[in-house]
């Protein structure tokens, strides 16, 4: 076959990556419309033109090209989701944060510090994907508590978990894989800790950067996305919510300081009912007696927090009457027409035909100082309802409110934090021992989650990140057509043919910051595969042992830090931190060069 017609698709796939990652880091199209964009150019393309495997001289075939849906880091991905998802919402590890963020320490920084040092230290020692699926949701019920965005804090967390896996053998399956390589190329075995002093210093420096430097950046980025979608967030709206104090609440006897019930800070408190007396606040030196009602106003998601931890504060709420072990909750509008407008709660008995629970009301106007029974629902109106999946769908047969779907979220009792915790270590386990791969493991553990109903299949759905799946199964894609084009080989004979006459120290710079800039756009293990046998043949042709060229691919293949597709942990934490492409590429970049330059400068020192 004539060579022009096999530069040709290596051009058309390099082309295509370039545009791609331009429209990927721009974020003026969604993320999901470039990727079904690149899905859709592939499929045409290989569908309809004969272009020849480099290594198997066939036609590539769509059915190849297609291989990235069915990829087991995809289905791992995804299945892991969902567990992860499962210990959020029943608060199973919600303990961990308590701990963490105690009283005794003042010092939040200290404490998020104590986290990733241990993410740090675990990632050295095990699979880093477990040890993300396990701290994200700590990060998060920690984030929580002391009132710090996720978004400044996920993708430290991914990164540190990445360079801890830069410094043992194990750390990351692109070590392992990089060893394989080099025992069937040379015979040569790496040991467990024959690159931890070299890869400690870049960890280390990389560790620092995340830590100290990252934040800041995150935290300028953020502020300009909230100006940009300022007015946009639903979650600030306040529902009013009312409790009554029995003799086993724990609000019993407290007292206000300075207006405030430091027991309730995250919630405003409006009105005390006490024997048929209303109080107004400020409520200063008032102390909490037996059988008044507080009128709340709380976010919908402060609320729904609560519930999930069946807080006894809140007790009067999760009364016997609505408990379910499939129990949910919904917002529901007042329609115009409806028999509730102009009347309370107390006057109709909408709570017994419906046998939902209304625990909070929503106006469009300011809440206003009374009691939840006593405040006259209008037009526009949302209910805040509780009760069972069974009493929630038959809410669509009344016509004077509107149950709003979307809103439907689902309320696990806490007694569910057990089977979730359970199943997370059972997932852990037999993908850290090796038992199941790491794909057959987590799909498990979605699974195990969905059938012992920690998780129902409406949150399972929700978990999964829709926007993720499709830009790693683009990327895939993309990657699968670099390698049968032929393009990967190209960029590896190139290099070979570039460094021909270069110092040793500036060939490993310059072979440094290449496989750093390719592992960002193919997979991790497919960089360090390719490019192991051209470290070990640029070390033979310069008459130099092969182990700082072998440690200069593990390094360099482990700095997948500018694009969420760089590395699985990175996809992993992109929703929960409500990330976009251009989030990693600032991110990233920085990291990478930082560590180029590192490596570059210390390479006769550290002896690499």
């Amino acid at each position: 076959m004539p060579r022009v017609f096999i530069a040709f698709p290596i051009a058309f796939i390099f082309i295509l990556i370039f545009v791609s990652m331009i429209f990927f880091s721009i974020d003026k199209i969604p993320i999901e419309i470039t990727s079904v964009g690149i899905i859709t150019i592939l499929v045409i393309i290989f569908q309809n033109t004969p272009f020849l495997g480099v290594m198997s001289g066939i036609p590539i075939s769509i059915e190849v090209i297609l291989r990235g849906f069915a990829n087991p880091s995809l289905l791992a991905l995804m299945s892991l989701l969902v567990v992860g998802h499962g210990l959020l919402i029943t608060g199973a590890l919600e303990g961990i944060a308590v701990w963490i963020s105690g009283d005794k320490s003042k010092n939040n920084q200290l404490k998020f510090l104590f986290i990733m040092f241990l993410v740090f230290v675990l990632s050295a020692l095990l699979n880093n994907t477990p040890i993300i699926v396990m701290f994200i949701p700590i990060i998060l019920s920690l984030c929580k508590q002391l009132d710090r965005s996720a978004r400044l804090t996920l993708i430290p967390l991914s990164y540190i978990c990445i360079l801890g896996g830069m410094t043992t053998l194990i750390g990351s399956s692109t070590n392992i894989l990089v060893s394989g390589s080099v025992f069937s190329s040379i015979g040569k075995e790496i040991g467990f800790f024959d690159f931890a002093k070299q890869g400690g210093f870049l960890a280390l420096i990389g560790f620092l950067y995340s830590i100290f430097i990252l934040p800041l950046i995150l935290k300028l980025n953020k502020e300009k996305n909230d100006k940009k979608n300022e007015g946009t967030n639903d979650e600030g709206r306040q529902f009013v919510v009312q409790i009554k104090i029995g003799k086993e609440n724990p609000l019993l006897g407290k007292t206000f300081i300075s207006g405030l019930l430091p027991e309730l800070k995250d919630y405003t408190v409006r009105l005390i009912t006490r024997d048929n007396e209303k109080l107004f606040p400020p409520f200063d030196d008032l102390t909490i007696k037996n059988g008044d009602e507080l009128t709340i106003s709380m976010t919908k998601g402060s609320l729904t927090d609560t519930l999930r931890r069946n807080d006894t504060v809140f007790k009067s709420i999760n009364t016997k009457d609505f408990s379910s072990k499939t129990e949910m909750m919904i917002e529901a509008a007042i329609t115009p027409g409806s028999f509730l407008i102009g009347r309370t709660l107390s006057q109709t008995n909408f709570e017994y035909e419906s046998n939902c629970k209304v625990i909070g009301i929503q106006r469009d106007k300011n809440i206003e100082r009374d009691s939840l029974e006593n405040l006259k629902l209008s037009a526009g109106n949302t209910l805040l309802l509780k009760g069972s999946d069974k009493s929630l769908r038959s809410l669509r047969g009344i016509k004077d409110i509107f149950p709003i779907e979307w809103s439907a979220i689902y309320l696990p009792s806490m007694r569910f934090a057990i089977r979730a915790r359970l199943i997370f270590l059972l997932t852990i386990f037999l993908a850290s021992t090796g038992i199941f791969n790491i794909a057959a493991a987590a799909v498990m553990g979605a699974a195990l989650m969905l059938i012992f109903r920690v998780v129902s299949i409406k949150d399972a759905i929700n978990a999964l990140d829709f926007r993720v799946y499709l830009l790693v199964a683009s990327t895939i894609m993309l990657s699968i057509a670099l390698q049968e084009t032929g393009g990967a080989m190209f960029i590896s004979e190139t290099i070979t043919n570039l460094t021909t006459n270069l110092s040793i120290n500036t060939v490993l710079s310059i072979l440094f910051i290449i496989v750093a800039i390719i592992t960002n756009f193919i997979s991790n293990n497919a960089t360090a595969v390719l490019f192991t046998p051209i470290a070990i043949t640029l070390a033979i042709n310069l008459n130099m042992e092969p182990e700082p060229f072998i440690y200069c691919i593990i390094f360099a293949a482990n700095c997948s830090f500018a694009t969420p597709i760089g590395y699985q942990t990175n996809l992993m934490v992109m929703g929960p931190g409500d990330y976009n492409f251009k989030d990693f590429l600032i991110s990233g970049v920085p990291l990478i060069i930082l560590l180029w330059i590192s490596y570059t400068l210390m390479i006769n020192y550290l002896n690499f």
